[in-house]
This record gives structure tokens, C-alpha cells and sequence, in this order.
């Protein structure tokens, strides 16, 4: 299995090829456009990552860009009988300087994998059968706690438990979350502003 992640295996792509700093090229601090890095999660368990971030073409060209995108997933996905992971759209703004990148990848086990970031969908017993512990600090939006025995008497619910704090979407909407979470909705949810390692979205079904 492929164990480094996407960033650093494009870093070194890149220090290989123009002997500057990945930073420099594609840097993780955001972009002045209202749009951010999510991902969004399906019924089934696929995930679509969406990526924002600045993006400097005077070393790397966009055209090179999605050519190291498309390495790195093809050797994943060799790994495999059938893909696992497609490149979706890689578009440059030149106004705004960024560049918007999305991938879909078949489940979040295979987002896992690939990003070395931990992105867990399932029911609360798989998640218990897969060793989370569900967090008994979890409240809703209005800053409530489950009542006692919740989670027992819904282990058919789904959970998302992450180490990854990009905004999430979730095919269910979320009735519990750790605290911090910010909710722009039933089912879309800010995590930045969170100080735990990981961060769980317990779902309404």
C-alpha cells in the first residue's frame, strides 16, 4: 500500500523537476476566494475531495501539475483490480491564484490510504468493530448531549470520524458532533475551528 501522501509525493515530483520548495508551488494556507477545500461523502461511502489552494505557475504548469495528479493515482490504483481513485476536473484561476483540483475515490478507507489522513464512514457498530471509541463528549447544535444510551440504541446510525479538518458533506444529516464544529447546515460542517486530533459526526440515519 502506498503510504505517503499526496502532498509529499508531488512535493518530491516537484523539488525533482524545478529545485524549489513544494510551499512555494501549491502552499496549504488557504486562498483569498470564498471557496475552500471539502469533502463530501455519498450514501454508498465514496468520497469527493475538492482541494482550493494558491498556486504559482511561474515553476510548475498546470498541465504538469495534473500529469503528477495523474501518476500518483495511477499507481494507486495499479494496486488494484479496478480503479479506485479519478482525477476529476484540475482548472487554474488565474484572477483569484489558485487552483482547484478534485478527486473521487471509490471509499473513504481509499481517501485514507492515499492521503494518510483519517477518514472513517460507517455505522457506529462498524466503527466499533473497526476499534473507535465513540466519543461521549459529542453534542448537538444546540450544545445538548445525547441522552444516555443514544448510541447503543442507534448503532444502524453512520458516523464520520476524521483527522482531517477540510469542511465536510454528509449524505445524512448530522444530529451530533464533537465540539467545535461548526454547522452551515444539516449536512455540511466546518471543522477548522476544532482542537482535538479527530473529529466525529455522528448522522441522524
Amino acid at each position: 500500500m502506498i503510504r505517503k501522501t499526496f502532498g509529499k509525493r508531488i512535493r518530491k515530483a516537484a523539488l525533482g523537476a524545478v529545485g524549489i520548495s513544494f510551499a512555494t508551488l501549491l502552499t496549504a494556507c488557504g486562498t483569498s476566494s470564498a471557496e475552500v477545500t471539502s469533502i463530501e461523502i455519498d450514501k454508498e461511502g465514496a468520497v469527493t475531495n475538492v482541494i482550493y489552494e494558491e498556486f504559482k505557475e511561474d515553476y510548475l504548469s498546470i498541465d504538469e501539475l495534473t500529469s503528477m495528479a495523474n501518476k500518483e493515482i495511477e499507481a494507486y490504483n495499479s494496486e488494484y483490480i479496478s480503479p479506485r481513485i479519478t482525477l476529476g476536473e484540475v482548472e487554474l484561476n488565474d484572477d483569484e491564484g489558485f487552483v482547484k483540483l478534485s478527486m473521487t475515490f471509490k471509499s473513504a478507507e481509499d481517501f485514507s490510504n492515499f492521503n494518510e489522513k483519517t477518514v472513517f464512514y460507517g455505522t457506529l457498530e462498524e466503527a466499533r468493530q473497526s476499534g473507535y471509541n465513540i466519543s461521549s463528549n459529542l453534542v448537538d447544535k444546540g450544545g445538548d448531549a445525547p441522552e444516555d444510551g443514544y448510541v447503543d440504541e442507534h448503532l444502524d446510525n453512520h458516523i464520520v470520524i476524521t483527522t482531517d479538518k477540510a469542511n465536510f458533506k454528509t449524505p445524512y444529516s448530522i444530529k451530533y458532533m464533537s465540539k467545535g464544529v461548526l454547522l452551515l447546515n444539516d449536512k455540511e460542517a466546518v471543522l477548522q475551528d476544532t482542537t482535538g486530533e479527530s473529529v466525529q459526526l455522528l448522522l441522524a440515519k
